[in-house]
């Protein structure tokens, strides 16, 4: 968060560069290459990260003869485990990805790439209906208007537009429960229940995003130990926040840490209006940005490797290589592939998950003795299976749907009619009772009303045969351990009944499914676990040793997921620049959003009170805190 501007990353112009300062990360001696013009960077890892610090590095140095950049890609398609592939002309991904509003740093690379055009490549924000294990709970609107309606005189007066000018009236997150429209038949939610949530304000604001001693103090404890000190009823928590927790850190209270249920919560819906709003890519990721991406960087010069998997970093023990008229200079690093090929490079920048890294770590003699190092074995990944069902298009065309990109859809009649409202729904855990989801949450899209090529408005435009329509679900489950050694037929009859029991319809059945992909991703999202993230390196680790991606320096600015690859890919491009004198690099990052000012005045009051009498574990809601001493408890 941007309190006093001293915890945000400091934007500084030094000649034709700009970068950013990389915030609580003292600097390590530098070494700057003075015998060779052109010092060789291998970059491992071609997701988010990746590209963006090839992006960083090559804006205008590659121009100028300045640096050489390979980029390793373990994917054989480009874009890492975002990309996607296609499977004969069937696309698929390792899950949905979606923009939030506040990822500003990841709109700006967009924006950046030839030939991707935002507003063509993703679609509107889009609202979508959350579900827990009794049922829909509420539909999540848009939240910003951007038609912002200022007036009361307009007739006719929908209930809609009062709960706007309401909203608008209120800072986060007190905008959020009018907005909500709560499903009163099924959620068990009651006003004093929602009224409960009030009770996390205190721990809110008590939890500086970019502070190293709020991020210490809270990460070591557990999320469900700051639900129990906040007071919020058991429903509250089984009906919003569980689910919300399943699909966002993806894992239960128990094995969250209470900084990442706050820090995730704060990014992604509280730190201002419209930041729960999203906008989903409108087609393959891999399709519809790595691929130009990558072709605007090979324009620059930069080099990739696809389908190469690291095996090992040490430090080169070659001779010293003779360069024609420059003073004799070695390469600092050797990789070795897993096809025992050698790289041999000046600097790396490491951009892969957090359990990959360990385990490079553990095999790499140039990583596993730093101290930055030390405790990679203890960090772990949540699993998650991306299921595509490609089904026989029904034949009656449900129309006038809501919330999505297009407006129709193919799918059975009844399972179209429960997602009226938007073409995503997200479901927490323990749905329908099913024994593999007990702490499973998965979100299931309707990609007829998100995807181009799938739409049946392109189906009509392009005269495409019935027999090649074909309606298609997305469901991606996150903490997906109990069931991934399944084979792909169990797995796609357990994602039907969870789409049935989800969305109480009747099963599809598996006659219907003229073609199913399922994708199997072991341990490779972030674990936000307690103490995690006290394991989670800077941006620069050793000296021509970088990382980058979402779990980086969680500190360092308060943003999640894709943003937070991002962010972290500048904050390391920033540091080779000034380490190689790569007076060129663009590697600015846009501050996260400042905070409100009843969040100001509240982060004020926390203060005060903390330096008055700091909570020994979490700070309790006022109503917590007067039982505690009615009671004696201390």
């Amino acid at each position: 968060m941007t309190i006093a501007m001293h915890n945000l990353l400091l934007l500084l112009c030094c000649s034709h560069l700009t970068i950013s300062v990389i915030a609580f990360q003292p600097s390590l001696p530098s070494r700057h290459i003075t015998s060779r013009e052109r010092p060789k960077i291998v970059i491992i890892g071609g997701g988010w990260a990746g590209y963006t610090v090839a992006e960083s590095l090559s804006t205008n140095n590659l121009h100028s003869d300045q640096v050489e950049i390979l980029l390793l890609d373990a994917s054989k398609s480009g874009g890492g485990l975002a990309g996607g592939y296609r499977e004969g002309k069937r696309p698929v991904e390792a899950g949905i990805h979606g923009f939030w509003r506040e990822y500003k740093n990841t709109f700006a690379v967009m924006d950046g790439i030839e030939g991707v055009n935002i507003n063509e490549v993703l679609s509107d924000y889009t609202p979508s209906v959350l579900y827990s294990k009794n049922g829909k709970v509420a539909v999540a609107p848009v939240l910003l208007n951007e038609d912002k309606v200022d007036t009361l005189f307009t007739v006719p007066l929908k209930e809609e537009r009062i709960r706007r000018l309401i909203a608008e009236k209120l800072p986060p997150p007190l905008d959020l429960p009018i907005l909500a429209k709560l499903d009163t038949q099924s959620s068990n939610l009651q006003p004093l229940d929602v009224l409960s949530g009030l009770g996390l304000l205190g721990a809110w604001a008590d939890f500086e995003q970019e502070s190293p001693a709020s991020w210490k103090a809270y990460d070591e404890q557990p999320a469900s130990l700051l639900f129990e000190k906040a007071g919020i009823t058991d429903n509250l928590y089984q009906e919003l926040v569980s689910p919300l927790l399943h699909v966002l850190p993806m894992c239960p209270a128990y094995d969250c840490s209470a900084a990442a249920a706050l820090s995730c919560f704060h990014v992604f819906a509280l730190q201002s209006k419209g930041a729960f709003d999203v906008r989903w890519c409108r087609g393959s990721i891999g399709e519809l940005i790595f691929h130009p991406w990558k072709h605007q960087l090979e324009g620059r010069g930069v080099q990739f490797k696809n389908g190469a998997r690291v095996a090992c970093i040490s430090s080169n023990d070659d001779e010293e290589v003779s360069l024609s008229g420059e003073t004799p200079s070695k390469y600092s690093y050797a990789i070795q592939l897993d096809d025992n090929s050698r790289i041999l490079c000046d600097a790396v920048v490491i951009a892969i998950g957090a359990v990959a890294a360990g385990k490079l770590a553990g095999t790499s003699p140039a990583l596993s003795s730093l101290p930055a190092t030390e405790n990679f074995d203890k960090l772990r990944g949540v699993t998650c299976i991306a299921v595509r069902l490609f089904l026989k298009p029904d034949t009656i065309i449900s129309d006038n749907l809501q919330g999505g990109f297009y407006s129709k859809t193919q799918l059975p009649p009844d399972v179209a009619k429960s997602m009226t409202d938007s073409p995503i729904a997200v479901c927490g855990a323990g749905i329908g009772g099913i024994s593999e989801l007990k702490e499973t949450g998965f979100c299931i899209y309707d990609l007829q009303r998100m995807h181009d090529e799938f739409s049946v408005e392109y189906y009509n435009a392009n005269s495409v045969e019935l027999e090649d329509q074909v309606a298609v679900l997305e469901v991606d489950f996150y903490r997906a351990d109990s069931f991934v050694d399944m084979s792909d037929a169990q797995i796609v009859g357990l994602t039907l009944k969870a789409v049935s029991e989800a969305l109480g319809t009747k099963i599809i059945n598996t006659e219907d499914v003229v073609e199913s992909k399922v994708l199997r991703a072991r341990n490779a999202v972030s674990h936000f676990a307690p103490k995690s993230a006290l394991y989670s390196p800077g941006a620069k680790v050793a000296n021509s040793i970088y990382m980058a991606g979402d779990w980086i320096d969680r500190t360092g600015h308060a943003s999640w997921s894709t943003e937070k690859s991002v962010v972290t890919a500048r904050q390391a491009a920033y540091s080779l620049s000034v380490d190689f004198g790569l007076d060129r690099s663009s590697c600015t990052v846009i501050p996260a959003a400042a905070d409100t000012p009843q969040l100001s005045a509240l982060r004020k009051s926390a203060k005060m009170l903390r330096s008055i009498a700091p909570p020994k574990t979490l700070p309790p809601s006022p109503w917590v805190l007067a039982k505690q001493l009615l009671s004696g408890e201390k």
